[in-house]
């Protein structure tokens, strides 16, 4: 979002982003800032940073307890509501991304009283992700969500979302087909680019020498991301492969507990790296992994894909055959896909390309040409202005 709200001012739009203070995972530079750094000065600021003004509010990091999370979004909400009626003025198009589901409202809120058009972006298919996990079971809010994301699609003038088959499920709910547009995650190929092995995030944490199978990213509760301390433990007769896992998220600690009760030594995580780090750590990578519990392919298009293929890794990614990602591996020829929750097909596709590394090298080769051409941020860029001035036109 960042990205996105940044190129639009270079493409000469006036931008106004409505967030909160980082909160979920900050990192150690962002927490020492003193722009976001407790006590805040007030409930919000008001700034102006390379050309955007940006208001924040002031949120609280990320609790576990549930309650406490719901009253965190319940004041995000409410409060971001009452500061587009009293700090925003005119706006001709308000931009909401999503989930949750229930930024539309504010969005549809914003747009009464700002006198300006809503378009909405899909990211994952929600409410269909937390009914599928079962973490909504209750038949009253699980028709209220789907009523919301109803109520949501009807009073958007505009829908983009970031998988043609999304699009798809929209037009069998009704949405009419003329509001949706394609507008894919994309990657910044000229800042995320093959780099070499040996270098330091690699020697700082003694990879040069080893074969890394990397995942980066969020640690979900869809993503199953224990299945690769099974993996790992099928590589202990081979000392040159390690598994290195960044990141954090809902499903962090399930998967510590499952690691540190493996024992193994071939498996480790860390946790987020410095931005101005990225590329080292894909760097560093040999092969790149995506796992996925069955089923959640069909809701979710996993962006870390795109961010491997860029950075001219394999990728062995598991999805059922008939959804987006299977498709984007095979038209791309960056990867392998692998059947979902399937140990022996992720480790016969993690030794296939370990023992030929011809075969890894092309794999690369075509994933990052074709991010290049399909996902390169120029490229989705273009997209994004036209979809804005096309709403704001008519």
């Amino acid at each position: 979002m960042t990205d996105l709200a940044q190129e639009l001012h270079n493409l000469g739009h006036d931008v106004t982003v409505l967030t909160s203070t980082p909160h979920y995972n900050p990192s150690d530079e962002v927490l020492q800032n003193p722009v976001y750094r407790p006590p805040f000065p007030r409930l919000f600021s008001d700034v102006v940073e390379t050309g955007l003004r940006v208001i924040r509010v002031r949120m609280p990091q990320k609790r576990g307890r549930i309650w406490a999370r719901l009253f965190d979004y319940l004041w995000f909400h409410t409060s971001t509501t009452l500061l587009a009626a009293l700090k925003i003025r005119h706006q001709e198009v308000i931009f909401v991304p999503s989930p949750p589901i229930t930024l539309g409202i504010n969005g549809y809120l914003f747009a009464l009283f700002l006198r300006s058009k809503m378009v909405y972006e899909v990211l994952e298919l929600w409410p269909d992700v937390p009914v599928r996990m079962g973490l909504l079971q209750n038949k009253l809010l699980i028709r209220l969500a789907y009523g919301i994301e109803a109520f949501v699609y009807r009073k958007s003038v505009a829908i983009t979302s970031i998988a043609h088959h999304f699009n798809q499920s929209l037009i069998e709910r009704g949405v009419p087909k003329e509001k949706l547009y394609f507008t894919p995650v994309f990657v910044d190929t000229e800042w995320l680019k093959p780099g070499p092995k040996v270098n330091a995030f690699s020697a700082r944490n003694a990879l040069e020498d080893q074969y890394v199978v990397f995942y980066a990213g969020n640690i979900g509760l869809t993503q199953g991301l224990e299945i690769l301390v099974d993996v790992a433990s099928e590589f202990e007769d081979d000392p040159e492969v390690v598994f290195l896992i960044i990141g954090d998220g809902a499903g962090s600690v399930r998967f510590e507990q499952v690691l540190a009760q493996s024992g193994l030594e071939n498996i480790y995580k860390l946790p987020f790296q410095p931005y101005e780090d990225i590329p080292q750590t894909y760097a560093t990578a040999d092969i790149c992994v995506s796992p996925m519990r069955a089923g959640f392919s069909y809701d979710i298009i996993p962006s870390k894909i795109l961010t491997c293929m860029a950075a001219g890794r394999p990728v062995v990614a598991a999805s059922e055959p008939d959804t987006e990602t299977a498709q984007l591996i095979g038209d791309s020829g960056g990867g392998m896909i692998v059947t979902p929750e399937s140990v022996s097909e992720l480790v016969a596709a993690l030794r296939k390309l370990r023992n030929s590394p011809e075969l890894a090298a092309e794999l690369a080769a075509k994933g990052r040409q074709w991010v290049v051409d399909h996902y390169s941020k120029p490229v989705v860029i273009e997209t994004y202005d036209q979809v804005i001035r096309q709403v704001a036109e008519h």
